[in-house]
């Protein structure tokens, strides 16, 4: 790569960090990418924002790419630089809500080798292990199903949550791809994080799904699936006032 395709790439880079339209932002991080495929922090931003979308297999195509190239990650310098145990962190979350528990776990433990004091490592890993334990006491089947679609005849226990814009679409009476032009910067900012942080705290789940009854999904796709109250699907929506 030439010193010129290099110099272009970081420039992309730095317009997609200073931009704040996830939208946007994405353009930008796939033109540095463009020249320079092995860019970490344009790696590692695009992969959030594939999370941020709902797309963890993307999400996760990008941080493979960063962890897969020796080089990328060694000693990576600057404030957005992303370390070997960031891009664990964010490989094993999109893991965990594609409901591939072991597989997080896994990673996490990769992570926390790698920076043993890392508190939101040592927080996942304790979610997950509380995931694989109650699996393993119930005998429950973890099965991976496509979004949109529930399986009929088993005890749904997969962690596969609507994107976050999409929540808060749902929460602000718009479209999807409205969204972009009613979203404000002061409260509406401060909905979307509070509904991040529900849903990685697990607040969200199917015992406070609007379409949760006697556990049973009475969503029009599910047909009447029988469903874990700490699992979640793409259909998830909050009932009022949660």
């Amino acid at each position: 790569m030439s010193r010129e395709d290099k110099s272009a790439s970081h420039r992309w880079t730095v317009q997609g960090l200073r931009e704040t339209d996830p939208d946007r932002k994405m353009h930008y991080f796939t033109l540095a990418l463009e020249l320079n495929p092995y860019d970490a922090v344009a790696l590692n931003q695009k992969g959030m924002l594939h999370h941020m979308k709902g797309e963890f297999e993307k999400a996760i195509g990008c941080y493979d790419r960063l962890l897969n190239t020796s080089d990328t990650l060694a000693g990576s310098t600057g404030k957005m630089q992303p370390g070997l145990a960031a891009v664990l962190y964010n490989k094993s979350l999109a893991l965990k809500y594609l409901g591939k528990n072991e597989a997080a776990l896994n990673f996490a433990r990769k992570g926390l080798r790698s920076d043993p004091e890392n508190e939101k490592l040592k927080r996942l890993e304790e979610q997950l292990l509380g995931f694989t334990d109650t699996k393993g006491r119930t005998g429950i089947k973890n099965i991976y199903v496509e979004p949109g679609k529930v399986p009929v005849n088993e005890i749904y226990t997969d962690w596969q949550p609507p994107g976050v814009r999409t929540l808060l679409a749902h929460a602000m009476k718009c479209s999807h791809n409205d969204i972009k032009y009613y979203k404000g910067f002061g409260e509406d900012l401060i909905k979307e994080k509070a509904i991040e942080d529900k849903l990685n705290g697990h607040v969200y789940c199917c015992a406070v799904c609007t379409f949760h009854h006697k556990d049973v999904c009475r969503h029009r796709d599910s047909r009447g699936t029988a469903v874990s109250a700490n699992a979640i699907c793409r259909h998830f929506r909050p009932k009022e006032g949660v």
